[in-house]
């Protein structure tokens, strides 16, 4: 397990691939060995995934790749699964909806009364550093004149002609966790599936959901795609109606994971 984790910390090869994408020999083992909690499940998938361990070769002689102590102590606790002493050694109570401790991080990782937009907006403003040093003042955060092309949901990021066929790309940013602040509600789709946690709901939300079968068919169900899903609007119905806008959501994990389309963006900057 430990070497299936460090591989994924690593530069993008093919044996990194078949380790991140899906880890199908790893997990099924993990999952069948007994009282492996699913926590513990989906914990193994979030810290496999694309570039989820590459802050730990972060060379700390460049000043943007810097990580104060004592985060970075969380951030590799987070990643074993391992009680933060921090919050040990405090005692104190937490976030948490139950009001009880937090040894392992997760209530304050999931509910947002300590500053989740704080940690959006970090995000957001790193991800836009590296946008503007390929396109530069292209990049709009947040732009206020988005109404003409985004009329019911404002983007976090938008570049003229940086889209498919240079069309203007929309882009939301997404910052979840694969976890939950209470162990009982621990999704079962992210303990088999990288990202499965947190890229379904995200993507209904954006991208919306066209209704399939009727309610008589029971929930869907994902192993064969039958069910019924229920119509859902997207955030951006008004953009992805367009014909000269590129709407992407841009889904990062807490454990550092990104999702298919962060890769293509850096790729797209890196041509």
């Amino acid at each position: 397990v430990t070497d299936l984790t460090q591989k994924s910390a690593g530069p993008v090869t093919r044996a990194t691939r078949s380790v991140n994408l899906p880890l199908t020999g790893a997990c099924t083992m993990l999952r069948k060995l007994p009282g492996v909690a699913r926590r513990e499940a989906v914990r193994f998938i979030a810290v496999s995934q694309y570039q989820a361990g590459a802050f730990l070769n972060a060379v700390p002689s460049r000043r943007d790749f810097r990580i104060p102590t004592w985060a970075l102590r969380i951030a590799v606790q987070r990643r074993l699964g391992l009680p933060l002493d921090e919050a040990l050694a405090r005692g104190a109570l937490t976030c948490s909806a139950r009001g009880g401790k937090d040894p392992l991080g997760d209530a304050a990782s999931n509910i947002g009364r300590l500053g989740h937009c704080g940690r959006h907006n970090s995000l957001l403003a790193a991800l836009a550093k590296v946008m503007r040093s390929v396109w530069g003042m292209l990049v709009e955060v947040e732009p206020r004149d988005h109404l003409g092309y985004s009329n019911d949901y404002r983007p976090d990021v938008s570049v003229a002609g940086a889209g498919r066929s240079r069309s203007r790309l929309v882009g939301d940013v997404k910052f979840k966790d694969p976890l939950s602040s209470n162990p009982e509600d621990v999704g079962q789709r992210g303990a088999f599936v990288g990202l499965g946690n947190t890229e379904p709901g995200t993507s209904a939300d954006v991208f919306g959901l066209e209704q399939r079968g009727a309610v008589g068919d029971g929930d869907f169900r994902p192993s064969d795609g039958g069910g019924y899903v229920a119509y859902k609007k997207a955030d951006y119905a008004h953009a992805l109606s367009r014909s000269d806008t590129d709407v992407q959501m841009y889904l990062f994990e807490t454990f550092g994971g990104w999702c298919n389309a962060v890769k293509r963006l850096f790729y797209q900057m890196n041509e």
